[in-house]
């Protein structure tokens, strides 16, 4: 087994302290702050805009699995989603086309009308539903599901891969709110084309911090920003020690000759 080295074993000291001092200012109060997302602050005008239109809220999930992290924070925000729309009697539809994320998504849905006081309202059955394990028939299904209940909003969070375009075309064509978030850049520019705000890049993992109430999960965010920080200061200064190793020993040599003549 290799040991870390000093220099190793100071920067894991470092990065670790960053991560527990954020932890401990946030527990204690001290929240810190987070830029605002325009994309997630607008899921809450989706879903009033819905209950306005007396029309029901689809959430589509992305096709990775329970394991995936981007899973993960989808699952975070259809919870806050789902959230809202238990306070504001909204009809919530929540589709997957993964067999071990559906029973999850369930659980979060159910927890959320629970946590609203509104369990009475929940119908799993018809509000969190499992289209098919195809991709293209999962993206078919819900734009169909889109079309036929009339959607006031539809909300698109997770990895879609190449069916993104089929999901969020039939309502950008019928002119319904819809909110996108993959963490995969090839798909961006599809969901900025059909979507009226796309979460692009980190903001897609900042989502789930963003909207919890939990101050841990913000202050374990900024602890990765600063880390990042650190990371990228490291990079600029050994660049520029590099730079002058290699300059410095002809600087010398130069100014040696300049001497002897």
């Amino acid at each position: 087994m290799q040991h870390p080295d000093a220099l190793m074993a100071i920067l894991m000291g470092l990065l670790g302290g960053t991560v527990l001092v954020c932890l401990w200012r946030a527990r204690r109060g001290r929240v810190p702050y987070i830029r605002r997302i325009p994309g997630i602050v607008s899921l809450e005008e989706a879903v009033e805009r819905a209950t306005e239109m007396g029309k029901p809220i689809v959430f589509a999930i992305g096709a990775s699995d329970i394991n995936n992290i981007e899973t993960h924070a989808a699952l975070a925000i259809l919870a806050h989603v789902a959230r809202l729309s238990a306070r504001l009697r909204a009809r919530l539809i929540a589709v997957t086309c993964v067999a071990n994320v559906y029973p999850v998504m369930e659980e979060v849905v159910r927890q959320a009308y629970v946590t609203e006081g509104v369990p009475e309202q929940l119908n799993t059955e018809k509000q969190v539903r499992y289209l098919s394990q195809d991709l293209v028939v999962y993206a078919m299904g819900t734009a169909q599901l889109i079309e036929e209940m009339q959607a006031g909003s539809a909300l698109f969070f997770g990895s879609f891969y190449y069916v993104s375009l089929l999901l969020t075309e039939p309502g950008a064509r019928l002119g319904v709110m819809q909110i996108a978030g993959d963490p995969s850049l090839w798909q961006v520019p599809f969901f900025v084309c059909t979507c009226d705000y796309t979460i692009i890049g980190e903001e897609y993992f900042a989502a789930g911090a963003y909207l919890s109430p939990d101050p841990s999960t913000r202050g374990s965010l900024v602890s990765q920003d600063i880390i990042k920080g650190i990371f990228a200061a490291m990079l600029v200064i050994g660049v520029i020690c590099a730079q002058l190793a290699g300059d410095v020993p002809q600087w010398i040599v130069g100014l040696l000759k300049a001497y002897n003549k």
